[in-house]
Order: structure tokens, then sequence, then C-alpha cells
């Protein structure tokens, strides 16, 4: 009997360690781009990356019309967010439920704001609501030839010249980090993935984190 205690005991522990879903709930306080928000939970202020979509990047097309058509959407209402996981950048990956029930991340794609993730996400749901915007052509499906910011992120964009150097700092769109002009780290970064930033507080401004290699 005590054997078997101890086994189920032990598979209790097994599933609960592999399910990492769990529920929050706090104000936004912040959007940083079309798919990723900061709420405030309690006193602690937490990244959310939402689930299954991906938004343009900043210097893309429609980056900015998908970071402000998300904010019109949440900003400043308090929301649930549903856990499934965290990144590599530890930005927790989440399903956001609005106030009237709506789910933020379904409304972004539904809207033409985003890629269904394919990468990281196989729901078919998902799948159907970036077909149905693509077949009216709304927001991003509206241009020419989109580029999806995956292959953006690795040089794919339609115009891959660098930008002239205009500042002291360079930053990476993709990642969200910013270099001295001298780090090996921010020369290896693609021609279409560079901003520069005149200052160290400029770049802080823009929510990009400092290399910890060359500590800018």
């Amino acid at each position: 009997m005590k054997n078997f205690i101890r086994i189920a005991f032990a598979a209790v522990i097994l599933l609960a360690g592999a399910c990492f879903c769990y529920e929050i709930t706090g104000k936004v306080i912040g959007v940083k781009d079309g798919d990723t928000i900061e709420i405030l939970k309690d006193i602690t202020p937490v990244t959310l990356r939402l689930d299954g979509i991906d938004c343009p990047e900043k210097r893309q097309d429609f980056g900015q019309k998908a970071k402000e058509y998300t904010s019109s959407l949440c900003f400043g209402k308090t929301v649930k967010a549903v856990i499934s996981d965290k990144d590599k950048y530890d930005r927790l990956i989440a399903k956001v439920i609005l106030p009237d029930g709506k789910i933020l991340n379904d409304e972004i794609l539904k809207a033409g704001f985003a890629w269904h993730f394919k990468k990281y996400n196989s729901e078919k749901r998902t799948a159907d609501m970036e077909t149905a915007a693509r077949s009216k052509r709304i927001g991003l499906w509206a241009g020419k030839d989109p580029v999806p910011p995956w292959d953006y992120r690795h040089g794919g964009s339609n115009d891959s010249k660098a930008p002239p150097v205009t500042g002291n700092f360079i930053g990476s769109v993709g990642s969200g980090k910013f270099h001295k002009l001298s780090c090996e780290w921010g020369k290896k970064i693609p021609n279409s993935n560079r901003i520069y930033f005149k200052t160290r507080e400029e770049a802080l401004r823009q929510d990009y984190k400092p290399c910890k290699a060359c500590n800018p």
C-alpha cells in the first residue's frame, strides 16, 4: 500500500511539472509591439508574448499599425492571461482574454495584423483565422508581398540595404537588444534588422535591452 501511495504521489508531481498552464490577471501598462504586451500583476510588471501569432516587426510594413491595433484593444484594461510556456527571453507565452471575453490573440489575427505562428502553434482554428483574413485582404494582407516576420528577422526583407549609420549604438529589431558599434554581436545583425540610436537612453526608452557582452 505504501509503495502504491509513493508511485501515485510521484505521478502527480510529474504531471504537475509537465503542465505549465496557469492564469494571472493584471492591467496592461505597455504594448511593446503587436504581439508583446506588459501587464502589472499586483506591483510586478510581467511581459507577455501572445501565443500563436507573429506580428510584423517594428521596421516592417504594418509593424507600427499592428502595435497601434493591439494597443487600441487592450491598453489600460485589466485582462486575464492564460500562461502556457516561457520563451528564451523570459517572456510568458499567453492567450490574453479581454474584459468583454474576446481573445486578444484572435482579434489581432482576424484583423489581419499577424501571421499564424505555425512553428509554435498547430491549432486549426488559428490557421483558419489567418486564412480568412488573407482572403479578405485586410490589414497587412492588403500590402504587396508581405514578408513573414520570422524571415525578416533572418534578413529576408524586401529591402536588404543597411540603413545609414546615424547613431552611436546599434540595435537588433528581432531580438530587442542594442550594442556598441564595435561589438562583434552587433556587427552580425542582418542589414534588414538594424536600427541605430544616438544615445543609450534613447535605446532604453524604446524598450531595447543592453548587450551583456559589450555592456553599452
